[in-house]
């Protein structure tokens, strides 16, 4: 049998397609692509941080958004961050980002990898991007993305419940004690080195 071709859509009959689905879809390349359910933890964490990132944001020229609204990364593909900054003039209506500045991804042993290949590489060719957090559930870590006023890229890792992570574009401090409030980290085992047996 020959394999059948991809069935591809539109970004506009993906998104008149996906409203109202209980499911999560991401948009990829033409291609309609489920997403992974995420776990207690995962939930907890992006719980956290819409309220931190929104007190922040509120008031403010750029406005908060969740995995309700998706990114274009490119001409047929839709991406689904579990929270961002977009700092443009969306209107009420679109269910894209106009010009998001800042998206957060919260890191799941099942997707993590993807998320740290294929996705940085897109979030980082939108012009309008300037910070991208990959939030670990396992242990209280934040890896940072940020733009120079070059243009390059840089990333710094932001470990421990006493750290911070400062966003000057926008203006925000997100307090990794605030990220992870509430949620019980297991201990991390230990290298020791054995005594030495006492000779006889």
């Amino acid at each position: 049998m020959q394999p059948s071709a991809v069935h591809t859509v539109s970004p506009e009959q993906f998104l008149a397609w996906v409203v109202g689905k209980e499911e999560r879809f991401e948009l990829v390349e033409g291609e309609v692509v489920m997403m992974a359910g995420a776990g207690r933890r995962h939930d907890s964490i992006v719980v956290n941080l819409t309220s931190t990132v929104h007190a922040q944001v509120r008031g403010g020229p750029c406005q908060t958004f969740t995995s309700d609204t998706y990114v274009s990364t490119s001409a047929s593909t839709r991406r689904m961050a579990d929270l961002g900054v977009d700092c443009g003039k969306p209107d009420e209506d679109s269910l894209t980002a106009d010009k998001p500045a800042l998206v957060i991804e919260v890191l799941s042993p099942t997707t993590g990898g993807f998320d740290v290949t294929v996705k940085l590489a897109e979030y980082q060719s939108l012009p309008s991007m300037q910070y991208i957090l990959l939030v670990n559930t396992e242990m209280p870590t934040v890896h940072l993305y940020l733009r120079d006023g070059d243009g390059r890229w840089m990333d710094r890792v932001i470990k421990g419940l006493d750290a911070a992570i400062e966003l000057p574009n926008l203006d925000m401090v997100l307090k990794l004690a605030d990220v992870y409030d509430g949620l019980q980290f297991r201990e991390r085992p230990r290298l020791v080195e054995a005594a030495p047996q006492d000779q006889p």
